[in-house]
């Protein structure tokens, strides 16, 4: 192993930075898709060198060459990647299965009840909650305590902006980074940032269907006034995170900038990640099979 295994974490870093220059000067529609990038692009390139090291201390070990057929020409230290080191390297793979497939099992529970959602749905509840469901057939559930307090635009806002979740599939980015962050907990910032850029994706299509970004910003504060704990929301959750960061971004619009120089930096970032890991992989394969010749 050499310096090159420390692209994984210059792509983490060059994510998060990333994350947090990105919902202030693109569209949320095009930081919701290149966030969604950086993490499976992190979450892979983290995978994979703990994958690499894992491989490379295995192979230095004898009794692994008997059993999976290698020669005994791989000594200890020929790759730098001591067995105490490949232990630890597998130990934070199996974790990370283990939490993403219990995200997953998670995920499957929540979405169980509301399965057989078609179109909207209105149920008894006293939090003012609001959420979309996809799949087949889908639809938008809301709160009857929620309906009973919003005026008609606002709950023609309300409905826009679910509908949008629905529409643009919302769901598959932000299921895809949490499971990302669920395997590898670095990637959090980053799958927060991805669950905000699409709630502002769904503000501002709602905005242009009914034709006006106050009447959406008001939705958006009533019923923030009247949740009590957003953190307990579906992930598609009408009051979601960043409430005032989203008010304040429908009523005073910002247009486009230019961040040539901030996407150059992070693509650079990603394009050394992935040839430091290619590199890796390529240099263990042809060691196994030079040093395994006959």
């Amino acid at each position: 192993m050499n310096l090159l295994l420390v692209a994984p974490l210059m792509l983490t870093t060059g994510g998060i930075v990333a994350g947090w220059f990105l919902p202030r000067f693109v569209a949320p529609a095009a930081c919701a898709r290149a966030l969604t990038a950086a993490v499976v692009l992190a979450a892979a390139s983290v995978g994979s060198a703990l994958l690499l090291v894992t491989l490379a201390a295995s192979s230095e070990l004898h009794a692994v060459s008997d059993a999976f057929g290698w020669c005994r020409a791989l000594y200890p230290g020929d790759h730098g990647a001591a067995p105490w080191a490949g232990a630890v390297a597998g130990g934070l793979l199996v974790a990370a299965v283990v939490r993403a497939s219990r995200y997953r099992g998670r995920v499957r529970a929540e979405h169980a009840p509301f399965a057989k959602v078609d179109g909207l749905e209105i149920i008894e509840s006293h939090e003012p909650i609001a959420f979309a469901v996809p799949g087949r057939p889908g639809g938008v559930v809301i709160g009857s305590t929620l309906l009973g307090h919003l005026d008609p635009d606002e709950r023609s806002a309300v409905l826009a902006h679910e509908n949008a979740h629905l529409t643009l599939h919302h769901h598959r980015y932000v299921h895809t980074v949490e499971l990302c962050a669920a395997a590898f907990p670095l990637l959090i910032p980053l799958a927060r940032q991805v669950r905000f850029a699409t709630e502002r994706w769904a503000d501002e299509t709602a905005a242009a269907a009914l034709g006006s970004r106050r009447t959406v910003a008001r939705a958006i504060a009533r019923v923030a006034l009247m949740s009590s704990n957003d953190e307990l929301s579906p992930a598609l959750a009408f009051s979601g995170r960043g409430t005032s960061a989203r008010v304040d971004a429908l009523l005073h619009p910002v247009g486009p900038r230019r961040v040539e120089l901030p996407a150059a930096v992070v693509f650079a970032t990603v394009m050394t990640t992935m040839a430091g890991s290619s590199v890796q992989a390529h240099h263990l394969a042809m060691f196994l099979v030079h040093a395994c010749r006959a």
